[in-house]
């Protein structure tokens, strides 16, 4: 795999049973890009960042992320990505900051770096609120600031405007663009919302 190649798919082909969610599926992921997964629903993006963060095993084909085949990725790895999925949940009856301080100690990261990414998603005055109290927006903004806590290299975003209003909508992107131009994060963006790709993606693939 090449340097700036973070992460490569080769033929990658899913089935569930007499399913078939994947079908011959190769690409490459580069340093510094925000890729635009797009397609409709039930198209096969979120199985593909499934079979690449380990979660899912593929039927067939080859993934590679950071040079480690993505069946046999351990904690070194996962210490260098940051996913946002369908079911990153928040705990509703701790707080703001709780929910962050505990992922902190996870990933052996201070309470100034909880405060600085609480600041970045604007939630840093509702740090004492409990998290089931956010409005919708808000919880995403802090699921976003759990994924990033850690500053991860590769950050994983599966539909992460769906369901938001638009000014909801508009915060979120700012903050996957100031993740990527000030911090150098390489971002897979996974969407059928052709909005975040014409915002966000510098390449697209089509699914």
């Amino acid at each position: 795999m090449e340097q700036n190649v973070l992460l490569q798919l080769s033929h990658i082909s899913k089935r569930f049973k007499t399913d078939l969610a994947l079908k011959d599926i190769s690409m490459e992921l580069h340093q510094g890009e925000i890729l635009g997964f797009l397609g409709p629903s039930g198209a096969g993006k979120t199985t593909t960042i499934k079979i690449i963060t380990g979660q899912l095993r593929q039927t067939s084909g080859e993934a590679k992320i950071l040079g480690t085949d993505s069946t046999n990725i351990d904690a070194s790895i996962y210490e260098k990505i940051g996913v946002v999925s369908d079911n990153s949940g928040i705990y509703d009856k701790m707080t703001v900051w709780q929910n962050l301080s505990l992922f902190a100690q996870i990933w052996r990261v201070s309470n100034t770096r909880v405060e600085e990414v609480l600041k970045q998603v604007e939630l840093y005055e509702h740090s004492k609120k409990q998290a089931g109290k956010l409005s919708k927006g808000q919880k995403q903004r802090l699921v976003l600031a759990r994924a990033v806590l850690h500053k991860p290299r590769i950050l994983f975003l599966d539909e992460p405007t769906i369901g938001l209003d638009a000014v909801s909508k508009l915060a979120v992107r700012d903050f996957i663009l100031n993740q990527n131009k000030s911090h150098g994060t390489t971002v897979i963006l996974t969407t059928h919302d052709m909005q975040d790709i014409e915002a966000l993606a510098s390449r697209i693939i089509l699914i």
